[in-house]
């Protein structure tokens, strides 16, 4: 008896000291988005207030851009910065652009 005990004492101490650990772990970043953390950093860096509508997604090294811009030079722009961030094997833009003289 005292001898499961024991084992049983011994293995509750290593979950609890795993525990931290083990959550640490799966709560850390995927390269997939740990790239797109940083090509929205470019985008926000280069374009400034014109990337506050893009978003980034990223699967195996492939951007995908999706939002808004207010026209076609922003999302060319949007698209090159993504494309020379290290990482990245090809950028694609699902961007929308809208016109301001819509609304005049």
């Amino acid at each position: 008896m005292a001898h499961l005990f024991k084992r049983l004492a011994a293995s509750t101490l290593l979950a609890i000291a795993a525990g931290p650990l083990l959550m640490a772990s799966s709560m850390a970043a995927t390269p997939d988005e740990a790239l797109a953390e940083t090509v929205q950093t470019a985008l926000a860096t280069q374009l400034g207030r014109a990337a506050k509508d893009v978003t980034v997604s990223v699967n195996n090294g492939t951007v995908v851009l999706h939002g808004w811009t207010q026209g076609p030079g922003t999302e060319g722009k949007a698209r090159y910065i993504a494309s020379t961030v290290p990482g990245v094997t090809r950028a694609y833009s699902k961007i929308r652009m809208f016109s301001s003289d819509y609304y005049r």
